[in-house]
């Protein structure tokens, strides 16, 4: 990855245009099945209970808020968008086992020219360990568009890759693309982001846009 690249918004086609709220609704119901998937997993692998009754609250640092990509990331893909801050969230876990979560949202039900943005990172103590996190993720996410049915995941691949293992992925809705899922590991790092409501297939677009976030999330310090 270059970082002396200058800023690129998004050339795709189109490039800056937001999917109506009512078409992008969607996507919550979709990563609220990803997620009971997802949790679904990790208790069948005798850990989700672990996580669900060790979970502790805790402030996010500032390399903690670096490493997570917001709506200030995406504002400058949609024209004339202002986001409302309130209508973002920001959380951080830490369980038992060292291992910790930080999680952001942004939806904005009132405004139609919002976009929707998820972003979410798990540090975990061992490599093996974020294996099984990655993966879990992964077959959550892969669920959850399953049994929502009205979109589908076209896997990108060729437009970005990164770290030990990644997957990129336009979001389809009636075969338009509408918004799109990264999902990434590298050594005990574990990664998520799903956007809705603009999307770009410009590989340079997407590298602007993840290389920071990424780099960030490699400082993180380990459990």
């Amino acid at each position: 990855m270059d970082s002396e690249l200058p800023p690129v918004l998004p050339s795709a086609s189109p490039p800056n245009t937001p999917v109506p709220r009512k078409s992008r609704t969607w996507l919550v119901v979709v990563l609220g099945l990803a997620g009971a998937a997802l949790l679904g997993v990790l208790v069948m692998v005798g850990t989700g209970s672990l996580f669900v009754l060790t979970a502790k609250e805790q402030p996010l640092s500032v390399k903690d808020r670096a490493a997570l990509l917001t709506v200030e990331d995406v504002a400058p893909w949609v024209e004339g968008f202002s986001p409302d801050k309130s209508m973002e969230s920001f959380s951080k876990k830490r369980y038992l086992d060292g291992s910790y979560e930080i999680d952001y949202e942004f939806d904005d039900p009132v405004n139609e020219e919002a976009p929707y943005v998820m972003c979410s990172i798990a540090v975990e103590p061992k490599v093996s360990d974020a294996l099984i996190s990655h993966k879990a993720m992964q077959a959550g996410i892969n669920i959850g568009f399953a049994a929502e049915g009205k979109v589908e995941l076209v896997e990108r691949n060729d437009l970005f890759q990164w770290g030990d293992a990644s997957k990129f992925s336009l979001i389809l809705s009636g075969g338009a693309p509408v918004g799109m899922v990264f999902s990434a590991r590298k050594k005990r790092h574990v990664f998520l982001l799903s956007i809705s409501g603009v999307y770009s297939d410009d590989s340079v677009a997407i590298e602007e846009l993840l290389v920071k976030p990424l780099l960030a999330l490699e400082r993180l310090p380990a459990p």
